[in-house]
C-alpha cells in the first residue's frame, strides 16, 4: 500500500470514477427511454391516419396493411400514454412491454420497406441495425415484463437505467472488465521484480521460492480487489442523484439456443460478473507470475498482459463465431458482463460464448501457468531474484 504506484493507481481510479458519476452519467441519453412527447406524436398520427381512412378495391396494399396493425400499436401507446400521464407506472411497464413485443412482431416480420425500428439504430453507417433494432426491443420487452412481474419500486430512472446498481450493469457490459484487468496488470507487474533491488529483504524469510510467489500473488489479487473502492465512489454519487435501484431488478439474458430473453436478477448478474472477473484475476496474477521467472522484466509482463487483454479485439469481427470455435479462445472472455447477458454471443453469431465454458477455459489457463511456475521454481538451478 507504500508503493507511489499502487497508491497512483487507486488515486486515478477515484478521479474517473468522481468525473464519470458527475459529468459522463447525467449525459447518459438511452436509446430507449420514456418519451412522452414521442410516444403522444405517434399515437396522434396514427389516430388521425385511421380515423380519415377509408378502405375499398381502389385502396392501396400499404394502406390496407397500415390500417391492419395500427389499431393494436395504438392500444399499446394509448396504455403508456394514459398510465404515464396518471403515474401508474406497474402499467406504463406492462403497456410497454406490450408495445415493445408487438412492435417487434411487426417490423421484424413485415419491415424492411415500410417498418423499421428506432432511427437512431440506423445512424453511424451501421452495417447490422437491424438485427440490432431486433436485439433492443426484445431486451426491452423482457426488462419491462420484468418489472411488472418484480416487487422493485419503478421510477422513470428505472426504466431508463439510470439508478447506481443499472449503471454497474451496463458498465460491466462496456469497459469497466477491461478497465479492472489493466489494473490488476499495473498491480502485479512489479511485484517480483521490484525485490530484485533488495534481495535481502527476503532472504531470511522461512519461505521456499515458491512461496514467496503465492504471497506475492495473493498480494497482487488483495490488491486488484481493493480497486472496487475507488470506484464504487461513482457509484455513491450516482445513486445519491438518480436512486440506488435495488438487487431484485431484472436483467435480461438470452441463454445458448433460445429465441427470446429470460430475466434474473440483479443480484444474480452482480455475482456472476464478480465470480469471473475473479477468475480474471487469478489468470492475470498467475501468468505474469510466471512471465516473471521466466523473462525477469517488468516491461515484458506489461506487454505480455497487456496482449491477453486486448487480443480480442485482433480477431473480432461480428458474426466470426459461426466459422471459428472464438469459444476456446480465453482472450475471448474478457467482456465478462456482454457474455453472461448473451449479448457476446448475439455479435459473434455463435453459443459457445457461455458462463461455464468461460470458468472452464479461464480457470485451466490459470492452473497451466501455476502449475509451470510451480516446476521453475523447484529447479535447482532456479533463482528468484
Amino acid at each position: 500500500m507504500s508503493n507511489k504506484k499502487n497508491i497512483a493507481i487507486y488515486v486515478i481510479l477515484l478521479f474517473f470514477s468522481c468525473y464519470y458519476a458527475l459529468k459522463i452519467a447525467p449525459e447518459y441519453d438511452p436509446i430507449e427511454k420514456v418519451d412522452v412527447s414521442e410516444i403522444e406524436a405517434r399515437y396522434l398520427t396514427r389516430e388521425k391516419f385511421l380515423k380519415r381512412v377509408v378502405i375499398d378495391q381502389w385502396t392501396h396494399q400499404y394502406t390496407r396493411f397500415a390500417a391492419g396493425i395500427y389499431p393494436e400499436w395504438n392500444k399499446y401507446d394509448k396504455g403508456r400514454l394514459d398510465a404515464i400521464k396518471q403515474h401508474k407506472l406497474n402499467d406504463y411497464a406492462e403497456a410497454t412491454f406490450k408495445w415493445y413485443m408487438y412492435s417487434d412482431e411487426m417490423i421484424y416480420r413485415y419491415g424492411g420497406e415500410t417498418l423499421f425500428y428506432n432511427p437512431r439504430y440506423y445512424t453511424y453507417g451501421n452495417t447490422y441495425s437491424w438485427m440490432d433494432g431486433h436485439y433492443a426491443y426484445l431486451y426491452s420487452a423482457s426488462r419491462f415484463e420484468g418489472y411488472t412481474e418484480g416487487k422493485s419500486n419503478l421510477s422513470v430512472n428505472v426504466f431508463e437505467e439510470r439508478t447506481a446498481l443499472q449503471t454497474l450493469q451496463r458498465l460491466l457490459q462496456a469497459y469497466l472488465p477491461l478497465i479492472l484487468l489493466v489494473c490488476c496488470i499495473l498491480f502485479t507487474v512489479d511485484i517480483v521484480m521490484k525485490d530484485r533491488r533488495n534481495p535481502t529483504l527476503l532472504q531470511g524469510l522461512p519461505f521456499s521460492d515458491w512461496g514467496k510467489l503465492l504471497v506475492k500473488g495473493v498480494v497482487s489479487l488483495l490488491g486488484s480487489i481493493l480497486a472496487i473502492i475507488p470506484l464504487s465512489v461513482g457509484l455513491l454519487i450516482i445513486g445519491a442523484r438518480n436512486g440506488f435501484g435495488d438487487l431484485w431488478l431484472p436483467v435480461p439474458i438470452i441463454k445458448p439456443g433460445e429465441k427470446y430473453f429470460s430475466n434474473i436478477m440483479m443480484w444474480q448478474y452482480l455475482m456472476e460478473n464478480m465470480i469471473f472477473i475473479m477468475f480474471w484475476f487469478l489468470f492475470i496474477v498467475s501468468l505474469l507470475l510466471l512471465v516473471s521467472v521466466i523473462l525477469k522484466n517488468e516491461f515484458a509482463n506489461l506487454v505480455v498482459g497487456c496482449v491477453f487483454v486486448v487480443a480480442e479485439f485482433m480477431y473480432y469481427v461480428r458474426g466470426i463465431g459461426a466459422i471459428r470455435d472464438v469459444q476456446w479462445y480465453p482472450t475471448s472472455y474478457v467482456q465478462v458482463g456482454q457474455i453472461i447477458s448473451g449479448y457476446r454471443n448475439f455479435l459473434y453469431v455463435t453459443d459457445g460464448l457461455t458462463f461455464g465454458t468461460g470458468l472452464f477455459i479461464i480457470g485451466l489457463c490459470t492452473c497451466i501457468f501455476l502449475f509451470v511456475t510451480f516446476l521453475i521454481s523447484r529447479h535447482r538451478k532456479f533463482k528468484l531474484f
